[in-house]
């Protein structure tokens, strides 16, 4: 008769064997199916991964995350196995793979797993970015109307705010943190775009408004780690990191009574995103997990994408000599939206800027069965894989957006004039994601920083960088920053 110290002592036995039965079942309906294995990190820990996610952790404090994923990929293969504690995730950067994934089969690859556990924390149950079937497609329809192009096109929206954030930099050629104002900008954007008035944390600050900003990086960030190091994660307790949803959760709800007490009164729009959803029947929660959603989608990944693009400029002045050429080609100091979209040069810039630095650089998914995908099997990599029902799979765009077999040599470099040598790239750059779930903010965040660029060259005839000549380091939250900032200076225009 077995022990329960017998039992014990023999269950790492039973656990390996239990693991060998269905590797091998596993492989062998993948050969029946024509399927190939795929390439497995070399971990000198093949039980939980620990080697890897002590390198994944120090990364991600030295903000070198994407870089390190980045190194893997050309020394693994672009799609390899790695495991992180006791948990197998299916890297990949194979475009055919992405398209399968978020488009052709999206209904078979539910967003699952550790980023939705992740993300709900901060983002709530009902959030546009962690529902699937009927409560997604519900969520966008709430929000599809902000982004209609009659919304987008208004630009007297972005015009105030765009000129607040001009007269913030100093004009004495002293270095001032363009990403902190950008920041600024965008929150006050969104809020005032979104919930028809600004939190104007450009003029005047309240310590409500900085502690929120404190707040929802520091929840963004937790739930960033949470997803990227295991599902585990999620288990332990972290009192500081609830604090702080709830301090994120309440300061909108806040916003919400002030909206709801104020409805009657004359707003600067006429469609107001917050007015609408509650018009719908939205119960304060569900409004707090889509405002949330919004200001992700609409503050955040639009500056972190304007940062991108001041950052590269400040380091290709013949670039931005290019670039002011064709600003000052337009006559008006208003352009219209039709006049900002004809500007050539001015949105290959911004398509190279979101190349190398897409806002959203990661992202995942679980499929709910045993699925295929076309590529990453047999030496090559080249071969179709069999993938299990329930296994995560991650990709990088930080990373696909660098192949040099698909972008070239200069893949690494900033390089705008790229976008005009006939180009033609479909699932090989998707910094607004793809498919049934691509970014319904898309052209308003392309708006944005098309104005933002416009007006700035218009006032600054030049912009140098301020910081170190080290590698660039990047905080990965829920979505991507410069961990250092962006330090710069800009030089007025004297005419």
């Amino acid at each position: 008769m077995l022990t329960p110290t017998t039992l014990l002592l023999l269950s790492p036995l039973l656990y390996l064997l239990t693991l060998l039965f269905r590797t091998a079942l596993h492989r062998l309906r993948a050969r029946s199916l024509g399927c190939s294995p795929v390439a497995v990190y070399p971990h000198k820990d093949p039980i939980l991964g620990l080697d890897l996610f002590r390198e994944t952790l120090r990364a991600m404090n030295t903000h070198a995350l994407l870089p390190l994923w980045d190194a893997r990929f050309k020394r693994y293969g672009n799609t390899h196995y790695t495991l992180t504690l006791g948990k197998w995730v299916l890297m990949t950067n194979e475009p055919e793979n992405v398209k399968v994934i978020l488009g052709t089969k999206m209904a078979e690859w539910p967003i699952d797993g550790p980023r939705l556990h992740a993300s709900v924390a901060v983002l709530g149950k009902k959030s546009i970015f962690t529902t699937n079937g009927a409560q997604w497609r519900e969520a966008r329809g709430m929000i599809r109307p902000s982004f209609v192009r009659d919304q987008v096109a208004d630009l007297h929206c972005f015009a105030k705010h765009v000129g607040n954030f001009l007269n913030a930099i100093p004009k004495d050629g002293s270095t001032f943190d363009m990403q902190e104002l950008l920041l600024s900008m965008t929150m006050d954007s969104s809020t005032d775009f979104l919930l028809g008035y600004s939190t104007n944390s450009l003029l005047e600050p309240s310590p409500e408004a900085k502690q929120f900003l404190e707040d929802f990086e520091y929840t963004s960030r937790e739930a960033a780690k949470k997803s990227r190091l295991g599902t585990l994660l999620n288990l332990l307790p972290n009192g500081e990191f609830q604090a702080a949803v709830t301090r994120v959760r309440e300061y909108v709800r806040a916003y919400i009574r002030k909206s709801q007490a104020e409805k009657t009164d004359k707003k600067e729009r006429d469609y107001v995103f917050l007015h609408e959803i509650l018009k719908s029947g939205a119960d304060e929660e569900h409004a707090i997990d889509q405002v949330l959603s919004v200001i992700i989608a609409g503050r955040d990944t639009t500056a972190a994408a304007m940062t991108a693009c001041f950052y590269y400029l400040a380091r290709n002045p013949e670039v931005v000599k290019k670039l002011r050429k064709e600003i000052f080609d337009v006559e008006d100091e208003m352009p219209t939206w039709e006049q900002l979209k004809n500007m050539k040069y001015l949105n290959m810039v911004i398509k190279e800027g979101l190349r190398l630095f897409p806002p959203a650089s990661t992202n995942s998914r679980a499929p709910m069965k045993d699925t295929v995908l076309p590529r990453g099997g047999g030496p090559d990599g080249k071969q179709p894989i069999l993938v299990p029902k329930g296994q995560v799979v991650r990709w990088s765009l930080y990373s696909l957006h660098r192949r040099k077999d698909i972008w070239g040599e200069d893949a690494h470099e900033f390089r705008p004039e790229r976008w005009d040598e006939n180009l033609r790239v479909g699932w090989e750059y998707i910094p607004f994601s793809g498919g049934p779930r691509i970014c319904l903010g898309q052209q308003f965040a392309l708006t944005q920083i098309e104005y933002a660029l416009f007006k700035f060259f218009r006032a600054f005839k030049s912009i140098e960088p301020r910081d170190d000549n080290g590698p660039l380091l990047l905080r990965t939250n829920l979505t991507v920053t410069f961990a250092k900032g962006c330090l710069v200076r800009a030089t007025p225009d004297s005419n």
